[in-house]
């Protein structure tokens, strides 16, 4: 089904720059094979393309990757020929990230054992915990904050600790926790000017109409939630197969698949762990998400072929009907470095279609003429 999608990505579109990020995505750090097939793409990018590929590289926060994956190429004598100033571009991305990675782990070494203390269960998120307890070269992934999870009876408590602590709250930003939490801390430090945020989530940190369209539930999260320690740190953390699906769900609903270094952050999950591909399809049917995980699973799969997702779980994730068809034509895994998800195309539009019954489809349908004006308004 849709073999199509699973092409060569490399054809697709965008030439040797197309190919390059997306051989990054999936590169095997020690893996000379992987090397030398990075530096027969470079081959064929040219001056004139050194902008397009600081720009796609930009956008999809892959600098500090492509920094590490550059310098691994070189222990071999692979050097990476590339044109114009991305590798010094990426070096001086990488040192500015290790520092504000730093400052964040900084704050989560005091955050988190406080919360616990409290009596507050909080599961680190995204960036700062797929570094740290995933990427074999922690520096590869950068985040700009520490994102953490809380049940929503705890909320109240959690505004204290953090007030306790010298957060606070930032206004303005989107919310997407009821009150008397706000979704956005901010922490002083000892300096008096760097400042670092703290991201609060009850569940998944999307537009609305996700909540009636899926099924999905924080509280299935929580049941199979377990303490850890990490980096001598006392946090909780999700069930490996419930943190690939929530962060294929952020891909998906909040960046239409457009960031690339999420798809890294799945591929480091599955490489480390024995996934239960059971209870990733359950769960995928059982909150209604399957139209937004299945085409994920289908882009790793093309863009990592040897790391295989089993094919039970492809047939039963991956919808088949007529929207979900025409927006995997429209947007093919060759075509992810130059997709954005703002852009004015027919695969963002079809995206609005996606849904796993029939109503929600319609009601997707419905949806589409005002995107289709806050297009026009943007461009």
């Amino acid at each position: 089904m849709f073999q199509e999608a699973l092409h060569s990505p490399a054809s697709r579109c965008g030439g040797a720059v197309a190919a390059f990020l997306l051989a990054a995505v999936s590169y095997r750090f020690g893996e000379v094979e992987d090397a030398e097939r990075l530096r027969r793409i470079c081959r064929g990018i040219s001056l004139a393309e050194a902008g397009v590929l600081a720009k796609h590289a930009d956008y999809h926060e892959m600098a500090p990757l492509l920094h590490l994956v550059r310098e691994d190429c070189s222990s071999p004598g692979l050097d990476l020929s590339l044109p114009g100033a991305c590798g010094e571009e990426w070096r001086s991305v990488y040192a500015r990230e290790t520092v504000r990675s730093t400052l964040i782990h900084h704050v989560a070494v005091k955050t988190l054992p406080a919360l616990a203390k409290a009596g507050i269960r909080a599961v680190p998120l995204k960036g700062y915990y797929l570094s740290a307890r995933y990427y074999g070269r922690r520096g590869a992934r950068a985040f700009r904050d520490l994102d953490i999870l809380v049940e929503e009876e705890a909320l109240a408590d959690l505004d204290r600790a953090l007030s306790a602590l010298g957060f606070r709250p930032i206004l303005g930003r989107p919310s997407f926790v009821p009150p008397s939490a706000h979704t956005v801390y901010c922490l002083t430090l000892e300096d008096g000017s760097s400042l670092v945020e703290l991201d609060v989530h009850v569940g998944m940190h999307w537009p609305a109409e996700y909540e009636r369209r899926t099924l999905f539930r924080a509280s299935d999260l929580w049941r199979h939630a377990s303490p850890e320690i990490l980096d001598g740190v006392p946090i909780w953390a999700l069930r490996p197969e419930h943190l690939v699906l929530t962060t294929l769900l952020d891909l998906a609903v909040n960046h239409r698949f457009a960031r690339l270094i999420k798809f890294r952050d799945v591929l480091e999950i599955i490489s480390k762990e024995t996934l239960d591909w059971d209870e990733v399809t359950r769960l995928g049917q059982a909150w209604r998400v399957a139209s937004y995980v299945g085409p994920g699973l289908l882009y790793l799969q093309a863009l990592d072929p040897e790391r295989r997702i089993p094919g039970r779980v492809l047939e039963t994730l991956l919808p088949d009907y007529a929207t979900s068809r025409l927006f995997l034509r429209c947007l093919r895994a060759g075509d992810l470095p130059r997709h954005r998800s703002r852009s004015f195309t027919p695969a963002n539009l079809f995206f609005f279609m996606l849904a796993d019954t029939r109503r929600d489809r319609l009601r997707g349908l419905f949806t589409v003429p005002q995107h289709l004006f806050r297009g026009r308004k943007r461009f």
